[in-house]
């Protein structure tokens, strides 16, 4: 399955641990209460590539730092309107997508 979603719970500071693209990939997802928004820190095999990226809409959030991991997309779901703010994420009307181009040519 080249698209799987990654999970925000109801908590403002978290972190997973999953492996994209063969490769482990350690999240630290935080809410700011001053930006009304998530953001993450994301280490890969162990080394620290992102800190304090902020998830917003539509966009590759890893692409302009070729990780070699796929693509990171956050994307509203049932509400068009729908923004990622405290509520909207863990609750799923914006959801955080892992898509990987290899699976899908797979």
């Amino acid at each position: 399955m080249p698209y799987r979603e990654l999970p925000i719970i109801d908590a403002p500071s978290q972190a997973f641990t999953t492996t994209l693209a063969g490769r482990r990939c350690d999240f630290a997802v935080n809410y700011s209460t001053f930006d009304d928004r998530w953001s993450f820190n994301l280490d890969v095999d162990g080394v620290r590539v992102l800190s304090g990226r902020k998830i917003v809409l539509g966009v590759d959030l890893v692409a302009p730092f070729a990780l070699g991991i796929g693509s990171l997309i956050a994307a509203p779901w049932g509400d068009e309107g729908a923004q990622p703010g405290r509520t909207e994420l863990p609750s799923g009307r914006v959801r955080l997508f892992h898509y990987d181009p290899a699976e899908a040519a797979a």
